[in-house]
């Protein structure tokens, strides 16, 4: 294991900063907000995802679940992508009480699982490769025997990977230490790209099963999302995946056929993605930011504008935002105004979504966090990164 070598003082170092980085963030939001920005988050994996592999979906489209003719079958993917992550969070669960024993989370099993998830409702278009095989959601290369090559990478044989899988889950799911379970985490994001299991998909794959092991460690909130981290530096992403894939460079070079260096290399990388994105929400949730941010939405929003929203409630969108819910009563003494204008300010916060209520007549109110609020309080969410960089 690479934090068993003569590199492990700083990836060590860099997986226990994510531990503190990620208590830090858990203790600045209520549960209700944490999982108003999980749901968003999601939208922001999938879009970064794809946008990744080279395709572009718009992320109102995602957070509307809405369908375009022109985009219908990627934006299918990308909607699947959302659900699929849901799903295996709400099964993993993050944080002190896992569901799963650590091992599973590097199961072959569950591999396949997030592969048929993310691929069962693709079309026979979709599923037909450029070779002419039809790709079965789900189904290892080993199963018929497929080999593939990307690029300059030529995959491990069919016939060995399944045996090479069941390697993967044994080196890297042995460990009780979070440090060392999050570098476990990070090598496994090569080795499982490495191996190719399928015949395509593999990226969304091996991203989304890196999300879900960070996820069950309780480090992925979900308030930040690596694969925006990764698609801000993709030409990093791939140059440091493929100089893993090299051969050993000498004795000095660890113990296995391929670069011990290499995938050290990778693992610093991939730390440094993470803490870089965590620091990135943690900077937009800093108090004076995030009033400005809300002002900034209150001047610059239609939505608010046409309202008639105006800045000096700033402070009271703070206040619900921070803690996720506040009775009705307290919110409008917050607004500072009039009761009867309180209460029309309300009607009006809650029409444009950054409010919910259950009922017209709900003691209690929520945070509304929805895209267009949200692109105010987390500035360049959605940036086209890949393209742009």
């Amino acid at each position: 294991m690479p934090h068993e070598g003569k590199e492990s003082a700083a990836m060590l170092d860099g997986a226990y900063q994510m531990v503190r980085q990620a208590a830090r963030l858990e203790a600045l939001l209520s549960p209700i907000t944490r999982e108003r920005i999980g749901d968003l988050l999601r939208i922001t994996n999938s879009y970064y995802t794809n946008l990744i592999e080279g395709q572009h979906t718009e992320p109102a489209l995602l957070a509307a679940q809405t369908t375009r003719r022109d985009a219908q079958e990627l934006l299918s993917l990308a909607y699947q992508h959302m659900a699929v992550q849901a799903r295996f969070e709400a099964q993993a669960t993050a944080g002190a009480t896992p569901q799963l024993p650590w091992p599973t989370m590097f199961d072959a099993q569950l591999v396949s699982n997030i592969h048929l998830a993310l691929f069962n409702t693709a079309s026979q278009a979709e599923l037909t490769l450029a070779d002419g095989v039809v790709m079965v959601p789900g189904e290892l290369r080993s199963v018929r025997g497929l080999e593939v090559t990307v690029g300059s990478h030529m995959a491990p044989a069919a016939d060995s990977l399944e045996t090479m899988l069941s390697r993967l889950q044994e080196a890297y799911g042995r460990y009780s230490d979070p440090a060392k379970r999050i570098i476990s985490a990070m090598a496994c994001h090569h080795r499982m790209a490495f191996v190719h299991p399928f015949p395509d998909g593999n990226g969304r794959v091996v991203r989304l099963l890196t999300h879900l092991q960070l996820h069950y460690l309780g480090l992925a909130s979900p308030l930040w999302s690596m694969s925006r981290g990764l698609a801000k530096r993709q030409q990093d992403y791939y140059r440091l995946l493929a100089a893993a894939d090299q051969p050993r460079r000498g004795d000095l070079d660890g113990r296995g056929q391929l670069t011990h260096s290499g995938l050290c290399n990778f693992i610093e990388f991939m730390l440094d993605v993470c803490l870089d994105q965590m620091h990135y929400i943690e900077q937009a949730l800093n108090l004076d930011k995030l009033e400005e941010a809300i002002n900034h939405a209150i001047v610059l929003a239609p939505e608010l504008k046409a309202s008639g929203i105006k800045p000096a409630y700033a402070p009271a969108l703070k206040a619900l935002f921070m803690n996720g819910k506040l009775e009705r009563a307290v919110f409008k003494r917050f607004l500072g105004t009039s009761d009867r204008l309180a209460t029309e300010v309300l009607s009006k916060l809650i029409k444009c979504g950054v409010v919910h209520a259950e009922s017209a007549k709900s003691r209690v109110i929520e945070v509304g966090l929805p895209l267009w609020y949200a692109e105010y309080i987390f500035p360049d969410l959605h940036r086209r990164f890949a393209i742009l960089s």
